[in-house]
């Protein structure tokens, strides 16, 4: 029997096989763990969603460019805090997730492609009914927010849904 590698990469999901089997089983940061300050994390990462999108509504250029920079680089810290909070569930790739975790995983992934029609579905209403112009460079901030909503909203969704943990002794 040929043993796999241990630090195979996935590309597709965007892990390794060590950094998977590490966050299935680390007690490194319990408090990430409790469903509270994973909903808090969702919440944050919300925001920092909308923030990036209504920046691109902003006047003044220069504000702009700092409000969606800065919203822009939080959303990457806050975005790697939710996948490693519900312990890389959504990204993992399903040989190294057992029954149990691939039905929470797929069951997540409908409800997130249902959130993402959702979404997607307003902003073209916005877009439609509005002036929606790209004379500018202000849709770049946009498509960044929606492209990490996308990235994000499996691991949004299993931070919301899942129960918390308890801390093992």
């Amino acid at each position: 029997m040929v043993e796999k590698p241990r630090n195979k990469i996935y590309w597709n999901e965007g892990v390794t096989r060590k950094e998977v089997e590490t966050a299935l089983s680390a007690n490194k940061h319990p408090a990430l763990y409790r469903r509270s300050a994973r909903r808090a994390l969702v919440g944050i990462y919300a925001v920092l969603i909308m923030l990036l999108i209504l920046s691109s509504s902003i006047a003044a250029v220069k504000l702009a460019s700092y409000i969606s920079a800065i919203s822009g680089a939080l959303l990457i810290a806050v975005y790697f805090a939710l996948r490693y909070s519900v312990r890389l569930i959504g990204d993992a790739p399903t040989e190294l997730l057992d029954e149990r975790l691939v039905a929470i995983r797929d069951r997540t992934y409908l409800m997130a492609y249902r959130w993402l029609s959702f979404v997607i579905g307003i902003i073209f209403g916005f877009a439609i009914a509005g002036d929606f112009s790209f004379a500018r460079d202000s849709w770049w901030p946009i498509v960044i927010a929606l492209g990490m909503l996308i990235a994000g909203l499996p691991s949004m969704i299993l931070a919301w849904t899942l129960p918390s943990e308890e801390p093992q002794l």
